[in-house]
């Protein structure tokens, strides 16, 4: 059984305006010092900051993503695992990852790693990791629709097979 990447990331406004605010403080700050060039170079500097901290911070879920549109889920298994310890050991740089990752995903990287890993205990016929997973997520993040959606069909399609 194969799908789609299981994770489109919905978007926090209040993250949204932090970002703005981040760029715009980068852009005055560069005004500041370079005036003549100071915007253009406060817009590049932004956005290779921005690529920097969301390439090498997420770095596990980024090599887990790889790998699950490449199809290879033991793989992307191991790479969601490393990305939901890092996030709970740091789980400072995923609770304000507005400033820390400039993302504006409504989504925390550790949710999104535990969802991750339960897709792919789906992927290689391991539903009842996964619904186990699932259920997890469900206690540790009430609102998160995936696992809420996931659960139900697995629980459909137990249900069927009985």
């Amino acid at each position: 059984m194969s799908a789609n990447v299981p994770i489109v990331r919905q978007v926090s406004w209040p993250a949204i305006i932090i970002i703005i605010l981040v760029w715009g403080l980068f852009i005055a700050t560069a005004v500041f010092f370079l005036q003549k060039h100071g915007y253009f170079i406060g817009v590049v500097l932004f956005i290779l900051i921005t690529i920097l901290l969301q390439q090498a911070i997420p770095k596990s879920h980024n090599k887990g993503m790889k790998a699950i549109k490449q199809k290879d889920f033991k793989t992307a298994l191991a790479y969601f695992k490393q990305s939901a310890d890092y996030f709970t050991r740091y789980n400072w740089v995923d609770k304000y990852r507005a400033l820390t990752l400039l993302s504006a995903s409504k989504m925390c990287y550790r949710e999104m790693a535990l969802c991750n890993i339960a897709f792919c205990y789906v992927q290689t016929m391991e539903a009842e990791k996964a619904k186990a997973l699932y259920e997890q997520i469900l206690k540790e993040y009430p609102d998160n629709g995936i696992a809420y959606y996931a659960l139900n069909s697995i629980n459909t399609f137990s249900n069927k097979a009985d």
